[in-house]
């Protein structure tokens, strides 16, 4: 049975539906470039349509997080809706670091008008291609500019979590960020855990999102709008522990990243 849940009765919006003709034709390797915003922040996905079981799909998104999806179109009336001649996106929790951890569905109906189970918000579904749509913002959020720490290739940061402390080095300028490496250099954690880990910082929307990673270990720093932080050269946020793709049993911490100074 298709898991849409009452949530989607929350809220109408406007979306935006680049199609020729309706309804859409759903085919296994499509690629949809699905996109909505909220509070200054541009969330983004890739969602490749994959096996088909009664014109359901089974989805992966890739983007700003990477999480499972099932997309179908609905002639007649959606189960538990008024609905009908919709097309449906229902994304599942993501399996890596997000800035948008909730589930959610979307959708997409042929005036353009449509529910979303996030309150007020547009979205978009268009028929594209895997280039389309993967990343988060291409520069750094207007806070992080304006006081003047913007990063740059060459930097040095410190991030501190779980009771752990890494150098980051900024070594690679990326579409939506930094690449990088992060060595440990305090460890209070009582693990023992390697030294190397790879570094990645991700620009979404108004948010900085700052990852690290070692095998299937990743700790994610999500650091949303704090322009007097950034000017103090001290960010703070939140932090999750994941491990093989699903969140640890540690959950959320806090965060602490000192900015190297210009």
């Amino acid at each position: 049975m298709w898991p849409i849940k009452a949530l989607i009765l929350l809220a109408m919006f406007s979306a935006a539906f680049a199609q020729t003709s309706w309804p859409p034709r759903l085919e296994t390797g499509q690629v949809w470039n699905f996109t909505f915003e909220v509070q200054g922040q541009r969330f983004a996905w890739n969602v490749r349509l994959g096996s088909a079981q009664n014109g359901i799909f089974e989805a992966q998104a890739q983007g700003v997080d990477t999480r499972a999806a099932q997309v179908a179109y609905f002639a007649d009336t959606l189960p538990g809706t008024n609905y009908k001649n919709v097309l449906v996106f229902d994304f599942k929790a993501p399996s890596t670091a997000s800035s948008f951890a909730s589930p959610f569905t979307c959708l997409i109906q042929p005036d353009g008008k449509g529910t979303v189970a996030l309150a007020g918000v547009p979205c978009s579904a268009t028929l594209g291609s895997a280039a389309v749509g993967t990343s988060g913002s291409a520069g750094a959020p207007v806070w992080l500019k304006e006081a003047r720490k913007e990063p740059v290739a060459g930097q040095t940061w410190r991030l501190e979590a779980f009771n752990v402390a890494w150098n980051l080095t900024l070594s690679k300028a990326e579409s939506d960020g930094f690449s990088g490496t992060a060595r440990i250099v305090e460890n209070r954690s009582g693990e023992a855990l390697p030294t190397d880990w790879a570094m990645r910082l991700y620009y979404v929307g108004r948010t900085l999102r700052l990852d690290v990673s070692v095998g299937q270990a990743l700790i994610s720093c999500l650091l949303d709008d704090q322009f007097q932080n950034a000017v103090d050269g001290v960010l703070r946020g939140e932090a999750n522990l994941y491990s093989q793709g699903q969140q640890g049993s540690r959950g959320q911490s806090g965060c602490r990243v000192v900015l190297n100074p210009r």
